[in-house]
């Protein structure tokens, strides 16, 4: 059974593979290509990213605006500059570390983290207000005009706390 559930799991990886290098290909994803805002806000249009690291980080929140998105919110990262890695059980199904946050020493990322040692939390802005996302950033389409957030909570913290940096969103008239 265990071989089974361990091939099903390599067939599966080696199809999102596949397909991710057919999507990179396929030429409408080449006529516009994402590109990150040097100063992090979008001057007209773009999808806006916030990474806030938490109550209990010295780290400054990164604010982010990508132009021209159009993908997973696990996919913005990469077209906003950012580093994200998931863990050992669900490599993009999990946020487990955002730029290096948490450092190895606090979180080792194999297993999904808990509340014990803390975990980031998903946003979505809705109406200028921070709302708690309950798909991850590998199912949920980031769209242009919309803003993303993601805060470090601390063990101890709810997931209704927010990213500390208020939402700012884009008109997207194309």
């Amino acid at each position: 059974m265990r071989l089974f559930v361990r091939l099903a799991l390599v067939g599966l990886v080696a199809l999102v593979a596949i397909g991710f290098l057919i999507n990179r290909t396929s030429p409408s994803n080449q006529e516009s290509t994402p590109s990150a805002a040097k100063d992090g806000q979008c001057s007209e249009s773009g999808t806006s990213l916030v990474i806030d690291f938490g109550s209990g980080s010295t780290r400054n929140p990164i604010e982010k605006c990508v132009s021209n998105f159009d993908g997973s919110s696990w996919k913005l990262f990469a077209a906003a500059g950012l580093e994200v890695s998931g863990t050992d059980q669900y490599p993009v199904g999990f946020v487990c570390r955002i730029n290096g946050f948490p450092d190895e020493s606090l979180e080792n990322c194999i297993n999904t983290p808990g509340s014990s040692t803390g975990s980031w939390a998903f946003f979505v802005a809705i109406d200028g207000k921070w709302e708690y996302s309950p798909v991850g950033a590998a199912g949920h389409k980031a769209k242009c005009g919309t803003a993303e957030g993601w805060r470090f909570l601390s063990p101890g913290e709810v997931l209704t706390s927010a990213p500390r940096v208020k939402p700012i969103t884009h008109s997207c008239e194309k």
